[in-house]
């Protein structure tokens, strides 16, 4: 790996191209068969694409230090651990060069995205995808041990709420409980860390962060759900790349991994792209199964239904979850509180909406209680995601409930669960989702 002093964050095109030429010790005349395509997220790091002869060779990434994933040394201290965790097991690109606020990796290949909702499975087969997870799961966990502790130690306020909970529980996902930085991260928008910090501190002082964070009732019943693993936390069509020689699939993009309850993992997923919105019963049982039988757990039927329940369960407290901000409406735990993400005159951030952060928190909690408790809801459920059931049964005779998921409707929050706008209408998707 070459290491240098150089600082890129206002360098031209041409330099940062030089330097990729050089990590991949290659000669300047490539110069002009090369080019750069910005693939940054809303993380604030700044992510370029090198391709020279319309082939990605190299990855380059630009620390910024203006947004939430690279504003705070304890994340850059962990990203820096899980990269080279990622790397050691086979999993991640090896780094080519270092410098002062950049570091260039070697491409993994090719986007296996064929939209951001979906994989082309041409390129990688759904049995690969979750073999790669398994894969990464299966990674050491030991690295994450000191950090958290550190992370802990950061804010007695969270410490006193966090550190006797069971490490199965979902408040030790990371992007929305914020013990590491006090900064929730809420998915597409992403506020500035400073309004991110009071979103965090309101949260506290309403008593709705301890109340979600030690609700049993959205914690994981399995065995392969509750197990320690290494999370990538943003485990999405693009950010699966397949080298064009080996086929090997590579998962891409470290802002959020840690360690944590393995059904972590899979909440996004079922917003995103296994969930029933994109794909047939069939289609989810059979990925559950391959994961369980690549992780080296039980695989039969009774194991694949439970695994699922405890999926779908996660969906409730999933990065970015119903308890979260998508796309800033609104923080539902906030509700009943001005706070600096909710929209002029939407009810949730004035003194008359009900329910709730903090009933709503009970409310979801009961829904789930009741569907644990149901066969034939829980089938329901498996077949057609427990948020759309949870829709469509106007939330299991829960009359607060049902207003505020119709509110949710409303303002187009509910569109990563397959639910429209208005009944009959289309499904909204949002222009960044388009791209």
């Amino acid at each position: 790996m070459i290491q240098t002093d150089l600082t890129i964050i206002d360098a031209n095109e041409d330099l940062i191209k030089e330097l990729a030429l050089q990590a991949l010790g290659l000669p300047k005349q490539n110069l002009n068969d090369a080019f750069l395509k910005d693939i940054s997220g809303n993380s604030g790091a700044k992510t370029l694409l090198f391709i020279l002869n319309e082939t990605p060779r190299c990855i380059i990434k630009i620390v910024s230090g203006g947004g939430i994933f690279d504003s705070h040394p304890f994340t850059t201290e962990r990203v820096q651990a899980a990269a080279q965790v990622m790397r050691e097991s086979g999993i991640a690109p090896p780094v080519l060069m270092r410098g002062s606020d950049f570091h260039i990796e070697a491409s993994a290949g090719i986007s296996v995205m064929k939209d951001f909702f979906h994989f082309d499975h041409d390129l990688a087969t759904p049995k690969a995808i979750a073999e790669l997870m398994a894969q990464l799961h299966n990674a050491p966990i030991d690295w994450y041990t000191p950090l958290k502790e550190r992370f802990l130690q950061r804010d007695q306020k969270l410490y006193r709420i966090l550190n006797d909970l069971p490490e199965y529980f979902p408040c030790w996902c990371l992007p929305w409980s914020g013990f590491d930085t006090g900064m929730l991260v809420l998915g597409v928008g992403n506020p500035n860390p400073e309004t991110a910090q009071t979103l965090l501190r309101l949260e506290i002082e309403s008593g709705v962060y301890e109340k979600v964070m030690s609700c049993e009732a959205f914690s994981p019943k399995t065995a392969a759900g509750k197990r320690q693993v290494v999370i990538h936390n943003d485990f999405k069509p693009d950010n699966i790349l397949r080298h064009p020689e080996t086929g090997q699939l590579t998962a891409i993009d470290y802002d959020l991994v840690q360690v944590g309850p393995a059904i972590v993992e899979f909440g996004l997923p079922y917003m995103m792209w296994l969930g029933s919105r994109f794909t047939s019963f069939e289609f989810r049982k059979n990925f559950i199964k391959d994961y369980l039988i690549a992780s080296e757990y039980p695989h039969s039927e009774a194991d694949v239904r439970a695994m699922m329940l405890d999926c779908e369960v996660n969906t409730i407290v999933a990065f970015p979850g119903l308890l979260a901000n998508i796309y800033d409406a609104e923080v539902p735990l906030l509700r009943g509180l001005a706070h600096p993400t909710a929209k002029s005159g939407y009810l949730a951030s004035g003194p008359d909406a009900s329910p709730t952060g903090l009933e709503l928190v009970d409310l979801l909690a009961e829904a789930v209680t009741k569907v644990r408790a149901d066969e034939a809801l829980i089938d329901r459920c498996l077949h057609d995601g427990l948020v759309c059931t949870l829709f469509n049964e106007n939330a299991f005779g829960s009359e607060p409930l049902y207003s505020w998921l119709k509110e949710m409707q409303k303002n187009r929050m509910l569109r990563l669960f397959g639910i429209a706008e208005t009944d009959d209408g289309e499904l909204y998707v949002s222009e960044h989702a388009r791209k």
